[in-house]
C-alpha cells in the first residue's frame, strides 16, 4: 500500500506540475465562464431570449432583415405569400430571374408552373433551403385549398372560420422527459469520451516513455508491479477527474451567479438531477478506469512512443463504437440495442447512464450492470498488472496482447 501511494503521489505531481495541464485547465474554465457571463454584461443581447421585446417590434426587425426572392406566379398566388418572410421581386422571364440569382441580386427564385409544380432556382443548395422550399409549398397549398373551397360555394368568411379550429396536445409524462434531459446527457457523454481518449493516450505514453528510457527496469525490480500500474492509472484518472470537476464546476458557478439574466434558457444544461449526477459519477468513472487500465496495459507492450497509436487503435475503435451507440441511444433510449449495450462492460458506462438519465430502467438492471462493469474493471486491472510486468521487461517490436496473455498463463 505504501508503494502504491508513493507511485500515486509521484504521478499526480507530474500532472499538476505540468504547465500545459495547468494552462489548459485554466483557459477552458475561463472560456466557459466567459461564454456564460459575458452575454449578460452586453445590454440588450439577451432581451430576445427573455421575451422582453414587444412582438410587433421583433416582427418589424424580421421583415427589415428578410432576404429578397424572385417569383413568377399569378397575382392571386402572390397575395397568399404574406406569411412567407421574404421581400418578393416579380419577374416575367425565367432567364432574367436565373441571371439575377447567378449575380446574387436575389437569394433564390420560385416559378409556379400551370400544373401546380414549383421550380426553385438557387445557386448553391444548402441545408436551410429545404425549409424554405417547404414553407413556400405550404403557402401555395393554402392558396389551392382556399380556391377549391371557394369553388365549392364557401364564402371567404366561412373558410376563415374553418381554419380557426385548432387542437392542443398536452403531454402527460409518466416516465422521463427525454426532451428536457437531452442536452446535459449529451454533454456528459462527451465529457467521458474526451476523458477516455485523451487521458488513456497519456497513460499509455507515460508507461512507454519509462520503458523506452529503461527507467522501468529499476522501478519493476524495486516496486511491486501492481502498485506501479494501479498508481499510474489511478493518478491519470484522478488528474482527469479533477480537471473535469474544475472546468464543469466553473461553468456551474458562473451560471448560478448570472442564471437569472439568461431567463432559465440554460437550465437544460445545468439543472441536472442528483440521481443523474450520481449515475454519471459511478458509471462514468468505472468506464474511464476500465479503458485506462487497458491503455496502460497496451503502453507496456510497445517500446517506442510512436508505436502507441497503432497498438491502441483497436481499443480506441471499440470505444468509438460505444460512443456511437450512445449517440443513437440519446434518440431512442429504450431500444433493444441500448438495453443490451447497458450490460456489456465496454459499452455500459454510456448506455446505462443514458437509460438512467433519459429512459426507464429497473433497479435490478442498474445493479447487475454495475456489478458487471466493476468486476470487469477489477479483472482488467489485475490482468494489466501482470501484462505490465511482462511487457516492461521485453523490448523490441510491439508485443501482441494474446501472446502476452499466453506467456503469463504458461508461467
Amino acid at each position: 500500500m505504501k508503494q502504491f501511494l508513493t507511485v500515486l503521489k509521484f504521478e499526480l505531481n507530474n500532472y499538476f506540475k505540468n504547465k500545459s495541464f495547468l494552462i489548459t485547465t485554466v483557459l477552458i474554465a475561463l472560456v466557459i465562464a466567459g461564454v456564460i457571463i459575458v452575454p449578460t454584461l452586453i445590454p440588450g443581447l439577451l432581451d430576445n431570449i427573455n421575451g422582453s421585446k414587444d412582438a410587433q417590434i421583433v416582427q418589424e426587425e424580421v421583415e427589415e432583415s428578410s432576404e429578397q426572392y424572385g417569383i413568377i406566379a399569378p397575382e392571386k398566388v402572390k397575395e397568399s405569400l404574406s406569411l412567407f418572410p421574404a421581400k418578393w421581386v416579380d419577374y416575367t422571364d425565367e432567364d432574367a430571374m436565373k441571371e439575377a440569382v447567378e449575380k446574387d441580386e436575389i437569394e433564390a427564385g420560385f416559378i409556379l408552373r400551370d400544373n401546380g409544380e414549383v421550380t426553385y432556382i438557387v445557386n448553391n443548395l444548402g441545408m436551410g433551403d429545404s425549409n424554405i422550399m417547404e414553407q413556400f409549398r405550404q403557402c401555395v397549398l393554402a392558396y389551392e385549398k382556399e380556391q377549391y373551397l371557394l369553388e365549392k360555394g364557401l364564402t371567404p368568411e366561412e373558410i376563415h372560420q374553418s381554419e380557426r379550429a385548432f387542437v392542443t396536445v398536452t403531454p402527460e409524462v409518466l416516465g422521463k422527459n427525454s426532451v428536457n434531459n437531452f442536452w446535459y446527457t449529451y454533454v456528459l457523454v462527451f465529457v467521458v469520451y474526451f476523458l477516455i481518449l485523451f487521458y488513456g493516450q497519456m497513460i499509455a505514453v507515460s508507461v512507454t516513455t519509462e520503458k523506452s528510457n529503461r527507467a522501468i527496469e529499476i522501478l519493476v525490480t524495486s516496486v511491486n508491479s501492481n502498485s506501479l500500474i494501479f498508481g499510474k492509472v489511478l493518478a491519470g484518472a484522478l488528474a482527469g477527474i479533477i480537471q473535469t470537476v474544475i472546468i464543469l464546476g466553473t461553468g456551474f458557478a458562473a451560471y448560478m451567479a448570472v442564471g437569472e439574466a439568461w431567463g432559465g434558457i440554460l437550465d437544460r444544461l445545468f439543472d441536472i438531477p442528483s440521481r443523474v449526477l450520481i449515475a454519471f459519477g459511478v458509471f462514468g468513472i468505472l468506464s474511464y478506469l476500465l479503458y485506462a487500465f487497458i491503455y496502460g496495459m497496451l503502453g507496456a507492450l510497445v517500446s517506442k512512443t510512436e508505436d502507441i497509436s497503432k497498438s491502441s487503435s483497436p481499443v480506441t475503435l471499440i470505444y468509438v463504437v460505444s460512443f456511437l451507440v450512445a449517440m443513437f441511444g440519446l434518440n431512442v433510449s429504450d431500444s433493444m440495442l441500448i438495453k443490451v449495450a447497458s450490460f456489456i462492460p465496454f459499452t455500459s458506462g454510456n448506455a446505462m447512464f443514458i437509460r438512467i438519465s433519459m429512459g426507464s430502467v429497473d433497479t435490478w438492471e442498474i445493479l447487475v450492470s454495475l456489478i458487471l462493469l466493476a468486476g470487469t474493471c477489477v479483472f482488467t486491472g489485475i490482468l494489466a498488472a501482470k501484462i505490465f510486468r511482462f511487457g516492461t521487461l521485453n523490448y523490441g517490436n510491439p508485443i501482441k496482447i494474446m501472446r502476452a496473455i499466453k506467456s503469463i498463463r504458461e508461467k
